[in-house]
């Protein structure tokens, strides 16, 4: 046996090895797939095949780390290809993998995904929401740049919402977050993202001076990285508007006049351009030492069209907004309204909700009394409303930086509150053994009782038919009495007389005498008809035909009366019931008034009948009824056909139910009978 069981080893182990090497190649094959779907100089459809290649494999090989991985990969395509409806349906898969997984740190890739894909498509609270949760998990795994990172896209969108302190507290906390960091462009690129959102918001809060500060550190973190001439444009440009803000209209004229030294930014970056020549002619107009008015005009028009060329909206809302409030102070009202109705329906198209309510202020300047107070009523609804909704996003953003925070004094809670949960559970799973034991021991004591009950009522049925055997034999015995009698009484005492007569008749031979014994013979004939007819009677078993058909059709007569049904009752006569055991009648007598009991509840029948007879060397017992019936496929199986089920099992018997939807039900049983 040993020899044989090593025989068989050696056989299939060339088989388990080909089986992991096949497995080890393909997950080979997955990571190349990986790593080809991240490689840039593929195409991005060729990208994208690599990557679906890679999660087929990793479905075949159902190990959900690799799946995972796998589904990362094509994730970070979407992002980077700007697919971003794609990026919620497998970011939710990646989330409902890593949650499987217990993956903390995969949970915070799948979480910050989920919030960018919001973030994009601009439903910011739930953006909001989930970024707060990428960045506990950050947190918890020592991941600190992407924790700063998250929480530069929150603070960038409590900006948005408007919530400014909040967004500042976010941004503050970044920079805190970071300073553990080395030095690196990744580093300083963050840093100056952090510091343009402080400055952003400090200026929101007309808190020029900070803000000007703020982005003045932006500057100098965008001097230390290589590349960056696009982001020192952008935070000179916000330092020259900050200025004019305050009122430093020589200073913001200056940085102004500092980015338009570049004669290609029009063709570089006509947006830039564009916001710029629109800045410093307003700029401009509001300096009290007041410049040429032709020079001012000229800027405004260039703004405007260079914007218009390449259909730059915000641009073309500022430059209108700014060209509307500088001829509407040189009182050309119709050109004013002309450009602060664009600025404004741009304003709108934006969403710019401070531009649309700048805009209507100057609108309520410029018409008349009624129209302008219906201007004015609309600003002070938007502002209204605007503030209302202010407060309630600041409300929504704490609520879940609140639900985020307990969050780990909630796990320390739950931690402590485990081992008495360990404690309950045993208290109550000792408690549920006892509850369970009690229960079982009552349902078995139940069970005796149910036995008890029915072998008292198998009893009473036994002595029914014991009483009913009783009377069948005391019925025997008078019909026996009275046939004696008769025999005796008649036949015997004719038998007599006749053997007299002919007795004194045997020594003649007369006619007379030939004639009387001719009229004795006829006599006896006479009496061995009667004796023919008494023994014919003796041969009638009429006590075994009513045995136990009695019982079943008193059973059957008592209950059909009681409800006014009409029966009928066949009983095929040459069934030897004693050939019966008593137990194989008992359950008859109960499986027919369980039917009976069934008939009268539920068929609304108005005839049943009882068939009792031999088939096949079989005995049939059929109950049929002509009542509604059932769908016997769908008819629940209750405790009364159970009964009768269990009952036909003990005498080795078959139950078929047959019925249908008003056609009645017939109930065979088949028992063995032979």
């Amino acid at each position: 046996m040993k020899y044989f069981l090593f025989l068989l080893g050696v056989l299939l182990l060339p088989i388990a090895l080909h089986s992991q090497s096949k497995k080890v190649n393909r997950v080979e094959q997955i990571y190349q797939f990986h790593d080809s779907a991240k490689t840039a100089s593929y195409t991005m459809p060729q990208r994208f095949d690599y990557a679906r290649s890679g999660i087929a494999l990793a479905h075949l090989e159902q190990v959900d780390s690799i799946v995972l991985s796998s589904n990362r990969v094509l994730s970070y395509l979407f992002i980077i290809n700007r697919d971003i409806d794609s990026i919620y349906p497998i970011n939710r898969e990646n989330l409902r993998l890593s949650l499987r997984l217990k993956d903390s740190l995969r949970m915070a890739y799948a979480t910050n995904n989920l919030g960018y894909y919001f973030q994009e498509t601009n439903v910011l609270d739930s953006s909001y929401y989930y970024y707060a949760k990428a960045r506990k998990l950050y947190q918890s795994q020592g991941k600190v740049r992407n924790q700063a990172s998250v929480l530069l896209n929150m603070a960038i969108i409590q900006e948005q919402e408007r919530d400014f302190m909040g967004s500042e507290i976010s941004a503050i906390k970044a920079v805190e977050v970071l300073k553990t960091l080395a030095p690196s462009d990744a580093i300083y690129d963050l840093l100056w993202s952090l510091h343009n959102v402080l400055g952003i918001a400090a200026e929101q809060l007309e808190r020029f001076d900070e803000a000007i500060e703020y982005h003045s550190k932006a500057f100098a973190y965008a001097n230390k990285m290589d590349d960056s001439e696009s982001l020192r444009l952008y935070t000179q440009t916000n330092l020259a508007i900050l200025y004019r803000r305050k009122g430093d209209y020589e200073k913001a004229e200056q940085r102004f006049y500092a980015i338009l030294k570049n004669s290609a930014l029009k063709y570089e970056d006509p947006s830039t351009y564009s916001l710029v020549m629109a800045g410093l002619a307003y700029c401009e107009f509001l300096d009290p030492n007041r410049h040429n008015d032709a020079q001012i005009r000229s800027r405004f028009k260039e703004s405007i069209a260079v914007a218009e060329a390449s259909d730059f909206l915000m641009e073309l809302m500022y430059a209108n907004h700014y060209y509307g409030e500088y001829l509407l102070d040189k009182n050309e009202r119709k050109s004013a309204i002309t450009h602060i109705n664009i600025a404004h329906a741009l304003a709108k198209k934006l969403n710019a909700n401070e531009s649309v309510l700048n805009t209507l202020l100057l609108k309520s300047k410029i018409e008349d009394d009624t129209i302008s107070k219906s201007y004015l009523l609309d600003y002070i609804q938007l502002n209204d409303s605007l503030v209302l909704k202010e407060r309630l996003i600041r409300n929504k953003f704490a609520r879940i930086d609140y639900e985020t925070d307990i969050i780990k004094k909630e796990k320390e809670i739950i931690s402590k509150q485990r081992l008495w949960l360990m404690l309950i559970s045993a208290v109550l799973l000792i408690s549920l053994f006892l509850v369970y034991s009690i229960k079982n021991h009552r349902s078995r004591k139940r069970e005796l009782e149910v036995a008890k009950t029915q072998q008292e009522a198998n009893e009473e049925i036994y002595n029914l038919m014991l009483s009913q055997q009783e009377h069948l034999n005391h019925a025997k015995e008078q019909e026996k009495k009275r046939i004696s009698q008769d025999l005796h009484d008649g036949v015997l005492g004719r038998l007599f007389g006749t053997r007299l007569s002919l007795d004194s008749l045997n020594f003649s031979t007369t006619a007379d005498a030939i004639e009387t014994r001719s009229t004795y013979i006829d006599e006896l004939k006479s009496i061995e008809d009667d004796i023919r007819e008494v023994s014919h009677k003796l041969n009638t078993d009429f006590i075994n035909q009513s045995k136990f058909t009695d019982i079943i059709e008193t059973l059957l007569k008592t209950q059909s009366t009681a409800l006014g049904l009409h029966y009928r009752m066949d009983v095929d006569d040459t069934i030897n019931w004693d050939q019966l055991s008593n137990k194989t009648k008992i359950h008859m007598y109960r499986i027919t008034q369980e039917s009976l009991q069934n008939i009268f509840k539920h068929a609304e029948a108005t005839k049943v009948n009882v068939i009792i007879k031999l088939e096949n060397k079989n005995l049939i017992l059929e109950v049929q009824d002509n009542g509604k019936g059932f769908n016997d496929s769908k008819t629940r199986k209750g405790i009364g056909l159970k009964n009768m089920r269990d009952r036909v099992s003990e005498i080795d018997g078959a139950l078929v139910l047959d019925s249908d939807i008003n056609t009645g039900t017939i109930v065979r049983i088949t028992i063995p009978y032979l």
